[in-house]
């Protein structure tokens, strides 16, 4: 075998290892489960084997599935699910057999790892604050399919089966000890497999709690009396789930049936009706869009996929950040987080000051929170050096710059800070609208140049848009990359332009939303469609956040508007000026934002604005999004992105765009070609030459037929 090893000691104990060939990683496919089975079939025949042990070669026993082999998936619906149940009945062959089985989980446990454990009679693990084990389908679109959602309930009762599927989340040790999933904790200095062998030899008689026709799930009625509020843990559950995905996400809904149906019937039952809820998952569009985006983009992102080759990896020691704001500040973190040291310089001390300020009340809630320690936390802190000397940047090797949205500040910082770092120093600009190439025009370095735009706040938001100017080289653009990963974002590589990528589109967004209110549609149904198609927030409160004055600096200062723009300009300005709401920063937006109490609309709009009593929901949501997608298309269309999953990358994670639909492209291919053309055609005669598509793009569908038109899968 090539993944599985099976070895039997002098003692009766099967040791079944996992060790996946060329991977860091153990992880479960149709290769490697069909060796595994093969395996445990092997030790359950053998009258020798009193024992088996499931432990791994590697660091971690098991990562999960193969998300890549469920995305090519070729099989039909009823192939799948016969090979789900072939699985669950290899499954159940463990739980039936009379010889104990022990999992020796180390590292990670994850998905389809803890589901195997999850079958074995006992279950061990090591100690340590790395170490974690979980169910955690969810957050790539899936749930747990090899019994993880029935096991889980028999284990834990639903309401924690529910909260800990639905949130994936990661449970430690000593968490996973206090709720029952392990049995048993290990030191790091423990041999995990003389303990797992020890059990064994004391338990020779072993079964599941389940198999005991006396069992009764935890948490279930056993009796009439009970059933009524059982069912209304349920209808609340399908209530908040439905609240927060509001449908989008059919993984969620089938995992509350899987759990909700398989509380009242047997184990074996259960199973099945996990498996048929599985598969339902596994052919929604909804779930390969996920799994595409989530998975394989941004996986292979944040590994630098984009890193143009033939150039070695670029290492860094001491990165200067130029203004201690919001941004620069969340630049000195996740930069210092990742072992950097960073120079913060500000114009006076005292501002830098208060920019590392910022990293010491990140660290402190870290620790409050029991995620960090007090001696971590000093040692992150101590490699943040505040100054207002610009000479402290002459030993860095990376410049990042976060000053005001000002050509002419940044010219002079650019000016005087290349007069004291060496000539071969990267020095990039932290812009979000300001073309790289007119900044670099400040430079006697054009080639070392380019743009790293992050995201605020910089410590939650993963997304960097690495922007090459004109005269930037390939060589930098590899530098810059690898500077990304190494503080662990995910980089998308965009090429010049007004906006770049994310704020541009992004504007198209809050266009339309203020445009709506223009026209008479009520604000707070704009907030909430907005909220149901998926993005997270409406595009009135997201332009209170930005400041409409802002908006409308940014709008003078460009030349490429149309008429369209022209005319939201004017509104925008009657807005800040007329009406002096120019956003949350001063109190009053198109929100309300009073010192004591939640935010809320203002009550006027509808003077100003007279509204419409009918009013087509659907067609707002398509209008928000279309928006998005057809700029996006523009941008890839012009050369502004090379990539169309850069184009999904960059907006779920920049902008927030339905992960559901997989992105900005993948859009198109989610409503499918044809229809996305024709509604595009009756939004343009409707509202504007903004939603006409691009012939390029009318040609690309045209040719599709009824293929997808970007991805094969």
């Amino acid at each position: 075998m090539q993944h599985i090893t099976y070895t039997i000691d002098t003692d009766g104990i099967a040791f079944i290892t996992w060790d996946v060939a060329n991977s860091p990683v153990n992880i479960m496919n149709e290769a490697t489960i069909s060796e595994f089975f093969t395996a445990i079939d092997q030790a359950i025949n053998d009258e020798a084997v009193k024992g088996i042990v499931v432990n791994s070669a590697k660091r971690d026993f098991i990562a999960g599935g193969d998300l890549k082999w469920f995305l090519n998936f070729e099989a039909t619906k009823e192939e799948s699910f016969e090979m789900l149940m072939k699985t669950h009945q290899a499954m159940r062959q463990m739980e039936l057999s009379t010889k104990p089985i022990v999992a020796a989980l180390s590292g990670l446990a994850l998905g389809g790892g803890l589901e195997i454990a999850l079958a074995c009679n006992h279950r061990i693990m090591t100690d340590h604050p790395i170490n974690k084990i979980g169910l955690v389908e969810c957050s790539v679109g899936l749930f747990p399919g090899a019994g993880g959602t029935q096991r889980f309930l028999r284990l834990l009762g639903p309401r924690k089966t529910i909260e800990y599927i639905t949130q994936s989340k990661k449970l430690s040790a000593e968490q996973a000890l206090k709720d029952g999933l392990v049995h048993q904790l290990a030191a790091p200095t423990d041999d995990i497999n003389a303990l797992a062998k020890a059990w064994i030899l004391k338990n020779p008689e072993v079964s599941q709690p389940w198999d005991d026709k006396r069992f009764v799930v935890p948490g279930t009625p056993n009796g009439i009396g009970q059933m009524s509020g059982f069912t209304e843990f349920y209808s609340v559950s399908n209530a908040m789930a439905y609240k927060t995905t509001h449908g989008n996400m059919p993984h969620i809904k089938n995992v509350l049936n899987a759990i909700y149906h398989g509380s009242s019937t047997g184990i074996d039952k259960a199973l099945e009706v996990e498996a048929r809820y599985f598969v339902d998952t596994l052919f929604s569009k909804e779930t390969k869009n996920i799994i595409r985006a989530a998975f394989v983009f941004i996986g292979d992102a944040s590994k630098g996929k984009a890193k143009p080759k033939g150039f070695e990896q670029a290492t860094y020691k001491k990165v200067g950040v130029l203004g201690a704001g919001m941004m620069g500040a969340g630049i000195a973190y996740v930069s210092a987080k990742a072992g950097l040291d960073v120079v913060l310089k500000d114009v006076s001390l005292e501002g830098a000051e208060k920019g590392k300020a910022y990293s010491n009340q990140l660290e402190q809630k870290k620790i409050d929170q029991g995620r960090s320690t007090e001696e971590k936390s000093a040692q992150l802190l101590d490699k943040i050096h505040p100054t207002d000397a610009v000479d402290d940047l002459k030993d860095c090797d990376l410049i990042i710059e976060a000053v005001f949205e000002n050509l002419e500040l940044k010219y002079k910082v650019t000016k005087e800070t290349e007069a004291v770092i060496s000539p071969e120093v990267i020095y990039a600009s932290n812009t979000s609208t300001i073309p790289i190439t007119t900044l670099a025009k400040a430079s006697s370095k054009p080639d070392k140049f380019i743009g790293l735009h992050f995201f605020s706040p910089v410590d939650k938001m993963s997304l960097v848009e690495v922007i090459v100017g004109k005269e930037t080289s390939d060589e930098t653009l590899a530098a810059a990359i690898d500077y990304v990963t190494k503080i662990r974002k995910v980089p998308i590589v965009v090429n010049d332009g007004r906006g770049f990528f994310t704020s541009r589109v992004f504007g198209k967004f809050v266009n339309e939303g203020i445009a709506m209110l223009t026209e008479g549609i009520p604000p707070a149904v704009i907030e909430n469609v907005a909220k149901k198609i998926g993005m997270p927030v409406g595009p009135l409160a997201i332009s209170d956040e930005v400041n409409l004055k802002l908006m409308l600096d940014i709008m003078s200062e460009d030349p490429t508007l149309t008429d369209f723009e022209k005319e939201l300009e004017k509104t925008i300005s009657t807005i800040v000026h007329t009406h002096k709401r120019p956003g949350k920063k001063e109190g009053k937006g198109f929100y309300d934002y009073p010192k004591e109490g939640k935010k809320h609309l203002w009550k006027e709009w509808s003077t100003i604005y007279p509204q419409q009593t009918k009013y087509n929901e659907e067609e707002i949501g398509k209008r928000l999004l279309f928006s998005m997608v057809i700029d996006s298309y523009r941008c890839l269309d012009s050369g502004v992105l090379t990539e169309p999953r850069d184009a999904d990358i960059g907006s779920i994670l920049g902008l927030g765009f339905p992960i559901y639909t997989g992105g900005v492209m993948s859009y198109i291919d989610y409503i499918g070609g044809q229809q996305f053309k024709d509604y595009a055609a009756g939004l343009a005669e409707k509202y504007g030459e903004r939603f006409q598509l691009p012939e390029s793009l009318i040609e690309r569908i045209e040719k599709a037929g009824n293929n997808r038109v970007f991805y094969k899968n």
